[in-house]
């Protein structure tokens, strides 16, 4: 008698990069082979099928367009700087719903994160997941001028990052002229950084985070606002725009 054996195998993919603190761990491995031995399931096929219909159909919509090809570069890029622009933008209105203290407002995003470009024209969704494969959310800091001055110190020391709202030049190994919204930074002052979760937990050694004396943790992906922010300017009949204001000079 022939017998039909059915293996159904759950796989539980952990995206585990370098944005993740935490290292991979197995407690056992098995290699299964596949080749053209395993006979295609019927039952199995109905149920992926219509799936993968979904996820394709919803990966391929088209939210936006950009008149160029964008890249994320060291020390500042057009992309970093878009990315930072909407995450201020974003932390703003947030700040204000919540009857937050009304403070000067500064982004951080790391480049690094930023894992593939913008493509010139059409941007798909799947633009975005390529982007920012990650599940970082949005976390918004309040952090003294002193503390600002060595946020922009690590900024320098690592080449770059995308910045909004704020400016410095990094010269001799040391920040000069520090500035938020174009007006000097004060030690004794307080301000708002917006950034990842990744970095407000010492991610890419921004452990300057830990001198945060409040933190409000958003309930945003950052990849779910950037889509919605570029389907916001599609229906505005708007592009995706190219920064090219210099907020990070290196000499």
């Amino acid at each position: 008698m022939r017998h039909h054996h059915f293996i159904f195998i759950l796989l539980t993919l952990a995206a585990i990069s370098c944005q993740s603190p935490e290292k991979p761990s197995l407690t056992s491995t098995q290699n299964i082979t596949i080749d053209s031995t395993i006979v295609a399931d019927s039952m199995v096929a109905s149920y992926i099928t219509p799936l993968r219909d979904s996820v394709n159909a919803i990966m391929n919509e088209v939210i936006g367009t950009s008149p160029e090809e964008m890249f994320a570069d060291k020390p500042e890029s057009p992309l970093s700087s878009f990315v930072a622009d909407l995450l201020r933008e974003t932390a703003l209105k947030e700040l204000k719903d919540l009857n937050k203290e009304k403070l000067p407002v500064i982004s951080i995003i790391n480049i690094r994160g930023l894992r593939a470009p913008l493509p010139k024209g059409s941007i798909k969704v799947k633009h975005i997941y390529a982007l920012m494969p990650f599940e970082n959310q949005m976390v918004t800091l309040k952090m003294s001028g002193e503390d600002i001055k060595k946020l922009y110190q690590h900024i320098g020391e690592s080449n770059g990052d995308g910045l909004s709202g704020g400016s410095f030049t990094f010269t001799g190994q040391s920040v000069k002229n520090p500035r938020i919204n174009n007006q000097p930074v004060r030690d004794e002052a307080f301000y708002y950084v917006v950034t990842s979760d990744y970095l407000a937990t010492g991610g890419d050694h921004y452990t300057v985070f830990a001198n945060a004396v409040e933190k409000h943790e958003s309930s945003n992906k950052i990849r779910d606002l950037i889509i919605r922010h570029i389907r916001e300017l599609n229906e505005q009949n708007k592009q995706i725009p190219s920064p090219s204001d210099q907020r990070i000079e290196m000499q």
